[in-house]
């Protein structure tokens, strides 16, 4: 894990306790002190004067098996707080489950710094898993959520962004190229949904669709996926559709303008 520069203005012991908390919520398991030191590159004695703090406010826990250190109750207090004072998450459950209910798993995602971070999940009830943990991060231009939100912005921003880095292909169906993305974004602007068929994970069919607020604004994006395996020939216009309503859905609950379709998304009409 980087170490986080610290910039004029902000403390340095709240910086690295910050970045402490979220090397331990990335990883599958608890971590003792000087591999947290090592990780983070700064000394063990000062880690472990960070972790007694932090343990005794409630935000990191010791496991008394083998003396290491895990995400704490007081911190997980603090992700739900975010749950119950966010109108969008609220609004965006009922949708997901509904998703799920049709054998759709469900995801609702932000913009953050140029990923995706994702809110929430909701398995359907299908015979293969696809989660992702909530403030996990992935790519704009390999997957329909992260699609979905380049289509709202416009084509000086979307070349800026991905161009800023090289692209990864993650899959060979992976599309890197920024001008045959660009054509692709501007099928979705006409269909308001955003498709990714294998391009960001093996076997995994989804659609994503944004999310509005009251000012018509794109906050959110919501997404659904399918193993690509299980889906019949018209399949991917009725998950296209649903994925459609259910993040309409949850923008009219949100005060959002509704919107006429330019022109319904149809199976084999994306641009690659």
């Amino acid at each position: 894990m980087a170490r986080t520069a610290v910039g004029s203005g902000e403390n340095q012991s709240v910086t690295r306790a910050i970045e402490l908390l979220n090397l331990l919520a990335d990883s599958p398991e608890p971590l003792g002190v000087r591999d947290i030191a090592r990780r983070i590159g700064i000394a063990a004695s000062n880690v472990q004067r960070l972790i007694n703090t932090l343990a005794k406010t409630g935000f990191l826990e010791r496991v008394e098996s083998n003396g290491r250190y895990k995400i704490g109750h007081r911190a997980f207090r603090v992700g739900s707080a975010f749950v119950e004072q966010n109108n969008l998450y609220s609004a965006a459950m009922p949708e997901l489950y509904h998703l799920a209910s049709l054998h759709i798993t469900g995801f609702l995602g932000v913009l953050r710094e140029n990923m995706v971070v994702y809110l929430a999940t909701v398995q359907s009830e299908g015979p293969v898993a696809v989660t992702h943990r909530p403030g996990s991060q992935t790519y704009l231009h390999s997957t329909a959520m992260g699609k979905a939100l380049l289509a709202e912005m416009d084509d000086s921003r979307i070349k800026s962004v991905l161009t800023a880095r090289p692209l990864p292909r993650l899959t060979p169906k992976t599309q890197i190229s920024v001008p045959q993305l660009l054509k692709e974004i501007e099928t979705i602007r006409r269909t308001g949904v955003a498709i990714s068929e294998e391009e960001n994970r093996y076997g995994f069919f989804s659609a994503g669709t944004v999310v509005r607020d009251f000012s018509g604004a794109a906050i959110a994006v919501i997404s659904g996926a399918v193993p690509a395996a299980v889906m019949k020939p018209d399949d991917r216009v009725k998950i296209a559709d649903q994925v459609y309503q259910a993040a309409r859905n949850v923008s009219l609950k949100l005060g959002a303008p509704a919107r006429q379709r330019e022109a319904p998304y149809k199976a084999g009409r994306k641009t690659r």
